[in-house]
């Protein structure tokens, strides 16, 4: 398995319709196939090798989606950087993975001094439509002044990307994906939720998450259409859908909600949609009827998966969201494995639980990655017996649906994004006012959870909320920083003196089924 075996494929049987679109620009996948092979060798001319790790950190672009291509081909590792993280945490990123070259658009051009202050990386190349800055290279220059090159792609379980998460010991890992993982995802895209040649998709979710570039690579796969917003915005998402008759798109449900929500939402003619994928955190009962009674046109199906996954590995198809012979619970499922994929309910040891029986999510198949970069003892910890371990609690009926009900994991997700505790505490610990904190999630009607801070101070200290939340955005992702401080003279113990979350959280989610939103 190659990753370019998409687009070769691609390019073979939809050579002259529309590939890409962004803003005011198409391209046909004729175009695209030979830009593609220029692009990679102006990078490899620039001095990159086969396996050097490129780091990317733009918004997305048809460019964007080029470039994923361009560095398999040259048998690079594509290094997506989050857009929403602050620099610090991509530093840590852009050093662990000892990236050798970066590529950076108009939105972020400013920030490679920052990046890359103390780092001897040599190779730093424009991909925005402004003047290219001085000392970086053109990305359009790459490719016009460059004769294509040889398909030199890795194949089967060769490292193709490196996607950074939140991490449960205060700093990202690096998720290691092979070309298996990403072909094997998106056959399983293909087979599971409805791509086709005829799809034409929006990329709303940001093409550094897997929730943007496994769908990616998955529509080029089968040849369909990609249409292109620079990241979520409820009015651009309108305009592009009525402008281009978009029939697919993907949103995380605080998305959907401010859609519903939007006064211009009854001014757009939505209704070329055919299906709509959601995920990334489980979707309040009241916001999907309110979606299904307001765009009656959309078939809306449920993924759940995570970064380690390669994305999506159990679904729950649009016929399970109704009353009658197939629910109504099922609907309160995330849904059932999905094709090549294998999914079970597993105690602390790894064994196998009875249906019904809550435990944690294990997951095996050809998706699950080759491991965390640098980190083999999280590996370890995470795979065990060829079965990924998600953290996430769990139950499963006798028909296969998987309900989650916990996290096993110290994680909060908010907006679909996740939040590790351990990485927002090690920031609120940073300020010197703290002595003790614990960070846990909490009910949140817009973005499902929010984050609060539990904190004691020191003797003799005094810090508002509002300084607090401050002190962590110099150091954080703005999404992963408190929403609300609760101070406490001491916080609750267990008899092995660790903090107990679990009583925390309790007067948050008192009558509530389940303690994740």
């Amino acid at each position: 398995m190659q990753l370019t075996q998409a687009l070769s494929r691609a390019v073979q049987t939809r050579a002259r319709h529309t590939a890409t679109i962004y803003q005011d620009r198409k391209r046909s996948w004729s175009e695209v196939g030979a830009r593609v092979p220029r692009l990679a060798a102006g990078l490899c001319q620039l001095g990159l090798k086969p396996g050097d790790r490129l780091a990317v950190l733009a918004f997305n672009s048809d460019n964007y989606i080029e470039l994923f291509f361009a560095a398999a081909w040259a048998n690079l590792v594509i290094v997506p950087l989050n857009t929403r993280w602050a620099v610090p945490e991509n530093v840590y990123s852009l050093n662990d993975a000892g990236c050798h070259g970066l590529i950076v658009d108009d939105g972020f051009a400013d920030q490679v001094p920052a990046l890359l202050k103390g780092h001897a990386m040599q190779h730093v190349v424009h991909m925005g439509d402004q003047p290219t800055p001085a000392g970086m290279h053109a990305y359009e220059g790459l490719i016009t002044q460059s004769e294509p090159m040889a398909d030199a792609c890795g194949r089967d379980d060769q490292l193709c990307g490196i996607y950074y998460t939140g991490g449960t010991t205060g700093h990202p890992k690096g998720v290691m994906l092979s070309h298996t993982n990403f072909i094997a995802a998106s056959i399983n895209w293909i087979a599971t939720l409805h791509f086709s040649d005829q799809t034409t998709y929006m990329h709303s979710a940001g093409l550094f998450h897997l929730a943007g570039s496994s769908p990616a690579f998955a529509l080029t796969l089968a040849g369909g259409t990609h249409v292109c917003l620079p990241k979520f915005d409820a009015q651009l998402a309108f305009e592009a859908i009525q402008t281009h008759r978009i029939n697919y798109v993907l949103f995380v449900p605080t998305m959907i909600n401010m859609l519903l929500n939007h006064p211009d939402f009854d001014r757009y003619d939505l209704t070329s949609v055919r299906y709509c994928e959601y995920g990334a955190s489980p979707i309040p009962d009241s916001v999907l009827a309110t979606a299904i009674a307001k765009l009656p046109s959309w078939e809306f199906i449920q993924g759940y998966g995570m970064t380690e996954t390669a994305a999506l590995t159990v679904s729950l198809p649009w016929r399970y969201h109704f009353d009658g012979e197939h629910g109504p619970h099922k609907r309160k499922a995330a849904g059932r494995a999905a094709y090549g994929v294998d999914v079970k309910i597993v105690d602390p040891e790894g064994n196998e639980l009875p249906r019904g029986t809550s435990g944690e999510i294990a997951v095996r198949g050809p998706q699950v990655m080759l491991g965390y970069w640098n980190k083999p003892d999280a590996t370890a910890a995470a795979i065990r017996d060829g079965w990924m371990h998600t953290g996430d609690g769990a139950w499963m009926d006798e028909d296969g649906f998987i309900y989650i009900v916990d996290r096993v994991k110290d994680m909060i997700i908010s907006g679909g994004e996740n939040i590790y505790s351990r990485e927002v505490e090690n920031a609120v610990h940073a300020h010197p006012a703290v002595k003790e904190c614990a960070v846990i999630g909490i009910p949140d009607e817009k973005w499902g959870e929010a984050v609060l801070a539990v904190i004691s101070l020191k003797d003799a200290h005094e810090v508002t909320e509002q300084e607090i939340i401050e002190h962590c955005r110099a150091l954080i992702a703005n999404y992963k920083c408190p929403r609300k401080v609760q101070f406490l003279d001491a916080l609750p113990l267990s008899g092995a003196g660790k903090i107990m979350k679990n009583v925390l959280r309790e007067p948050y989610w008192k009558g509530s089924t389940r303690s994740v939103n």
